[in-house]
């Protein structure tokens, strides 16, 4: 799956249909600058609105995922199973963000607990230094 192909691929089809951004966005339920992101190749459309984007622009629903016209339903199972890839993919983020978020609140709980009470247990700060770490190797160091 490709945020450009498709992008280019939903402009194209609205503008010869003759629609506004803004008409083919109150068709779908979302804002205009929503159809915006997606046609700049900044976003992809959510899986629960590939459907009614497709049924707004009378094309299928293979064809938004692959970007392009499709012909003959070969690349269907392959469309398919990158969507399913890109499900799993966006699940596992999402999970991994809410893993974080409780090991940092973890963390500054520790923190304030320590400094409340001025002890400082080396578990403590063996697990804030831990957490630092993960976050650094994780998000600073891969970008």
């Amino acid at each position: 799956m490709n945020n450009e192909k498709t992008g280019m691929l939903i402009a194209q089809i609205r503008k010869e249909k003759s629609l506004t951004q803004k008409q083919l966005a109150d068709r779908i339920g979302v804002s205009n600058a929503t159809i915006s992101k997606w046609e700049t190749a900044k976003g992809f459309p959510d899986i629960s609105l590939i459907e009614p984007l497709a049924e707004a622009l009378d094309i299928s629903v293979s064809e938004i995922i692959a970007g392009e016209r499709l012909e003959s339903s070969t690349k269907t199972e392959d469309i398919i199973s990158d969507l399913v890839d890109i499900s799993i993919n966006e699940q596992n983020r999402k999970k991994k963000i809410y893993n974080w978020i409780i090991a940092i609140t973890v963390a500054i709980l520790y923190l304030i607990i320590s400094l409340i009470t001025k002890k400082w247990e080396y578990t403590w700060l063996i697990w804030m230094a831990y957490c630092f770490f993960r976050v650094a190797t994780e998000y600073v160091f891969k970008k």
